[in-house]
């Protein structure tokens, strides 16, 4: 991973030593591969590291977790690198910000529930109320009442709970505003 780095950070030298908006070939050239090879070897080293911090947190904080923390890493390495190789092309970042912003109102408004699940889901995965494999119970209007069984899986959108009435898959955002109590087993 440090090569890459260190090829990154002469690509920068590289993209810096061109302009892509001189008359000379040479130049544009410069630029341009610079900022092609920051862009290879940034993403590269961004991808790595998500995948060796998974693998590191794995142990301690599970699957879940571990995957969180990867996918946190890729998503912001990878815009800081798209970001900044627009800079090195010299691209008015202004304009891409404001068509960004713009955009993601737009999926906002339409992705609304699947966004409260998204963010109920890092919420649980972080304040931990339960783990899989534990006994609840659920207790929430829109779910209808109560809901009782073992957790199986905490994803993040969905809690699946095994119940007597089968395998149920409860949205995020419901288990946040239920009350869920942990059913402690009688015979510890």
């Amino acid at each position: 991973m440090s090569v890459l780095c260190a090829l990154a950070v002469c690509a920068v030298l590289v993209a810096h030593l061109g302009d892509p908006t001189s008359g000379h070939w040479h130049e544009k050239v410069l630029c341009w591969s610079g900022a092609v090879v920051f862009l290879v070897a940034a993403l590269t080293a961004t991808v790595r590291l998500g995948n060796e911090m998974r693998r590191i947190t794995l142990p301690t904080l599970g699957d879940s977790h571990a995957a969180l923390v990867r996918l946190t890493i890729v998503l912001t390495g990878g815009l800081l690198t798209v970001t900044m190789t627009f800079s090195l092309l010299r691209v008015p970042i202004g304009q891409l910000v404001l068509g960004g912003a713009v955009t993601g109102v737009l999926l906002g408004i339409a992705g609304q529930q699947t966004l409260a699940n998204i963010f109920a889901g890092i919420m649980i995965l972080y304040a931990h109320p339960f783990d899989i494999g534990d006994r609840v119970n659920v207790r929430s209007g829109p779910l209808g009442g109560e809901l009782e069984g073992t957790v199986h899986g905490i994803g993040i959108l969905y809690v699946e709970i095994d119940s007597a009435d089968g395998r149920f898959s409860v949205p995020n955002s419901l288990i946040q505003k239920a009350a869920v109590a942990r059913i402690e087993d009688a015979s510890g």
